[in-house]
């Protein structure tokens, strides 16, 4: 009943159910729940710190339910002796934050096209009750229509510029980690995962190979947050091999295979300011963007 509270109000949030699912069922969550003629129509779903949902029908705004939801789950986190309240992410996440169709932080971004669905509606009811946005930066969604890309004449298997890019295979996998620990550390936990590596996993990784040496990676995944949809993303260069428009070589190749599997959408969750051009090269614009909300505690 909570995945489809979830549904109903962020239809828009691209999420398995099977992930979306786990995440809400959690035991170390604390779900505050409203009911309505035994019908649940709002809840606030914490983990730790992490206010990981917080919704209510459209029929029933307006009416302090929202208020008082934020209100309980506030006392709860501070009662647990935390003294900021995130929105978002946590250990895991349902949205990296509070979706708006405004961007929470004033710079020059690639063009966007937000859903129909998106409003800042929840950013000034955050806002007004003390939250604000915690980057320096900008965290969005982005999509591409796959069906009006046009692609480069190279595919998967070719050389570019004399990097070579290829599927990577099981034997590849101490070279990725090196260079994954070279370029964003955090991203070497995923491709650490041999399923990855397999011939009939719906995720595969793609390498760039410099003389040899793997200079860039990409994750991508076929229909596994949705029937129709694939996506590409934890994308790595090497320091030293920037700047030579690998990560954008990667990211056109990896969506053209998508497109050449008969998929019509791709996605990318969870980046941000900067990504936005690299993405944007293959067709990709932002979505949905994410106020990174916080709130500290006050004497």
């Amino acid at each position: 009943m909570y995945y489809e509270l979830f549904k109903r109000n962020f239809p828009f949030i691209v999420r398995n159910y099977e992930e979306a699912t786990k995440i809400i069922n959690n035991k170390e969550n604390k779900i505050i729940d409203v009911y309505e003629d035994n019908k649940l129509i709002a809840c606030s779903i914490i983990h730790k710190d992490t206010i990981l949902m917080l919704c209510v029908d459209k029929e029933y705004r307006n009416k302090g339910i929202g208020s008082k939801l934020l209100q309980d789950s506030e006392q709860y986190i501070y009662a647990n002796g935390y003294d900021v309240v995130k929105v978002g992410v946590s250990d895991n996440y349902l949205m990296p934050g509070i979706p708006m169709k405004s961007k929470p932080y004033n710079e020059i971004l690639k063009e966007d096209k937000i859903y129909e669905e998106v409003n800042d509606d929840a950013f000034k009811f955050f806002s007004k009750r003390g939250y604000i946005h915690s980057w320096n930066a900008n965290c969005f969604d982005m999509r591409a229509d796959l069906d009006d890309i046009e692609f480069i004449d190279e595919s998967i298997g070719d050389t570019i510029d004399n990097v070579t890019y290829r599927f990577a295979t099981l034997s590849d996998i101490l070279s990725i980690i090196k260079c994954t620990d070279d370029a964003n550390i955090e991203f070497s936990k995923y491709y650490r995962n041999e399923e990855l590596y397999k011939d009939d996993s719906k995720q595969k990784v793609l390498i760039a190979l410099s003389n040899n040496e793997v200079c860039g990676t990409l994750i991508i995944s076929v229909e596994t947050e949705g029937v129709g949809l694939g996506s590409v993303g934890c994308t790595t260069v090497k320091p030293n091999y920037r700047g030579n428009h690998i990560g954008v070589n990667m990211v056109i190749l990896g969506t053209k295979y998508l497109k050449s599997l008969g998929l019509k959408k791709g996605f990318l969750g969870y980046t941000y300011s900067g990504l936005d051009k690299m993405y944007g090269y293959s067709g990709y614009k932002i979505c949905v963007y994410y106020m990174m909300a916080q709130k500290k505690r006050s004497n």
